[in-house]
C-alpha cells in the first residue's frame, strides 16, 4: 500500500483540533461566572448559525451557506459544539462493545422527517414561540444545557473548593454566587440531550440529518458542493470500511454515492480507507472502463444482410420475377 499524502491524513486531524478548541472555547464562556472569558471567548457565539440568524446579521449567514456550497457541511463537524458532543458521544458507543467498534451502516435520507421539522421550526420562529427552537436548534441546546446544568454544577464544585481552602488555609479560591434556574428550565435541558444523545450513541449524526434545521438548511446548499467526498471506483474493493466509519450514514457502496446533504466532512472515510480510494476534491472519477454503459444493439450492413441470405431464398425469388415475367 502506497505512503499517502500528508494532505490527505491531515484533514482528519485539523477537524478534530478544531472542532476540540471551538467545543471548549463555547462551554468555557457559558460555565464561567465572571467576565473574564467574555471578550476573547464572545466571537465564537456570533459565529453560530442560529444567533447569526436572530441577529438579522444576512452577512454572516449567507457566509455560512457560500461555505457549504463550496466545501460542504463543514460548519457542522467544527463549529457546531452539540456537534462535538454527538461525536464523542457516538465514538464512545462505537467503542461499547467489549473493546470492539460498533459500525455503522448506510441508511436512505429522512426527507420528509428533515423537511418538516424545518417547517415546523420556522413557524415556531415566525409565532415568536421560543421553547420549540430552544429545544430544536443545535447551538441553542447544548449553551442552555451549560447555562442551566453545568454551570451550576461547576458553582457548587467552585464554593465547596473555596470553603475547604478557607478552613484549611491551603489556596484562596473566591466565592461565586450561585446561579438560579428553575427545575422545568433543568429537567428541559437534561431530556433535550438525553434525546439527542441516545441516538447518537447507537447510530451517530442521527439527529443532525433527520431533525436538525441548520443542518437541514446547509445540507441543500451542500448537496452539490464544489469540494466533497468522491470515491474513485478504480482503486475501490468494497471493503466497505468506509461505510462503517460514516457516522451521517450516507456512504452507499452499492452504488459509490456519497450524499452531500448529509455528509459533514468529518473525514473519517478518508483516513481508513485501506485502498486510497476516497478523496476530498473538486471534481468527480470516471470509470477508466465504463463497464454499465447501456449497450446499442449492432448495425448490420445491406452487403452483410444480402450475404447472409440463403441460396435457396436468393432462387426461388428469381423464379418469380421470371414466372411474372411470362
Amino acid at each position: 500500500m502506497s505512503k499517502r499524502p500528508a494532505a490527505r491524513t491531515g484533514l482528519r486531524r485539523w477537524r478534530i483540533a478544531i472542532s476540540a478548541a471551538i467545543f471548549v472555547m463555547v462551554t468555557l464562556l457559558w460555565v464561567e461566572y465572571s467576565e473574564l472569558l467574555l471578550r476573547p471567548l464572545g466571537w465564537v457565539s456570533h459565529v453560530q448559525a442560529f444567533p447569526v440568524a436572530v441577529g438579522l446579521s444576512v452577512t454572516m449567514a449567507a457566509f455560512w451557506l457560500l461555505v457549504s456550497l463550496l466545501f460542504g457541511r463543514v460548519y457542522c463537524s467544527t463549529v457546531c459544539p452539540l456537534g462535538t458532543w454527538l461525536d464523542i458521544v457516538g465514538h464512545a458507543g462505537r467503542c461499547s462493545r467489549k473493546g470492539v467498534a460498533r459500525d455503522y451502516r448506510y441508511s436512505a435520507p429522512l426527507t420528509r422527517w428533515r423537511y418538516i421539522s424545518l417547517g415546523v421550526f420556522a413557524v415556531s420562529m415566525i409565532a415568536g414561540i421560543a421553547i420549540i427552537p430552544a429545544v430544536m436548534e443545535p447551538y441553542t441546546m447544548y449553551s442552555r444545557f451549560v447555562i442551566n446544568i453545568l454551570k451550576p454544577v461547576w458553582g457548587w464544585i467552585n464554593n465547596l473548593l473555596a470553603s475547604v481552602g478557607n478552613a484549611t488555609g491551603w489556596w484562596d479560591i473566591y466565592y461565586v454566587g450561585h446561579i438560579e434556574v428553575s427545575l422545568f428550565a433543568v429537567v428541559l435541558s437534561a431530556v433535550t440531550m438525553v434525546g439527542v444523545s441516545i441516538p447518537a450513541w447507537f447510530y451517530g449524526r442521527t439527529y443532525c440529518n433527520s431533525l436538525c434545521p441548520v443542518g437541514t438548511v446547509l445540507g441543500v446548499a451542500s448537496a452539490r458542493s464544489i469540494w466533497h467526498i468522491d470515491i474513485d471506483t478504480d482503486l475501490c474493493t468494497n471493503c466497505r470500511k468506509c461505510e462503517y466509519i460514516c457516522k451521517a450514514s450516507c456512504i452507499n457502496l452499492d452504488d459509490h454515492v456519497v450524499d452531500g446533504s448529509r455528509c459533514v466532512n468529518c473525514f473519517n472515510c478518508i483516513d481508513v480507507c485501506p485502498d486510497d480510494a476516497i478523496f476530498y476534491r473538486p471534481t468527480r472519477k470516471q470509470l477508466s472502463l465504463p463497464m454499465m454503459q447501456r449497450l446499442l444493439p449492432p448495425k448490420v450492413s445491406t452487403t452483410s444482410a444480402s450475404a447472409s441470405v440463403p441460396m435457396n431464398e436468393i432462387a426461388d425469388t428469381t423464379l418469380k420475377i421470371k414466372k411474372e415475367e411470362l
